[in-house]
């Protein structure tokens, strides 16, 4: 149970921070909305369903790996494995810092 939990919150995080990202890209908050549902939609189900075309041979375990749903599978079974963790926490760090990136790049 606090496996899930923990999970839960490394996913809602995960989608936070891909919100923060979307927000500052655009100055719309209905395009910013938009776009945050497409990224979020894609991380978690558009890596699944590209890895089960088995286009891309031994590749299509990488792609499938990519996305937050096999995850967030994993650790909601009650399995926090280190992996898992890493990935939501360097998920969060790169959408964190291309927000940065883009705030920064306004000043010039």
């Amino acid at each position: 149970m606090w496996g899930s939990y923990i999970g839960l919150l490394f996913l809602g995080a995960a989608f936070v921070s891909i919100g923060i990202f979307a927000s500052s890209i655009t100055d719309n908050q209905v395009v910013s909305f938009i776009l945050a549902l497409f990224l979020c939609f894609f991380i978690f189900i558009g890596f699944d369903f590209m890895s089960s075309f088995a286009l891309f041979g031994k590749i299509d375990n990488v792609i499938l790996a990519l996305g937050i749903n096999s995850h967030y599978v994993s650790m909601s079974r009650g399995v926090v494995d280190t992996r898992d963790v890493i990935y939501f926490v360097s998920l969060i760090a790169v959408f964190i810092l291309g927000t940065r990136t883009v705030l920064e790049s306004r000043k010039w």
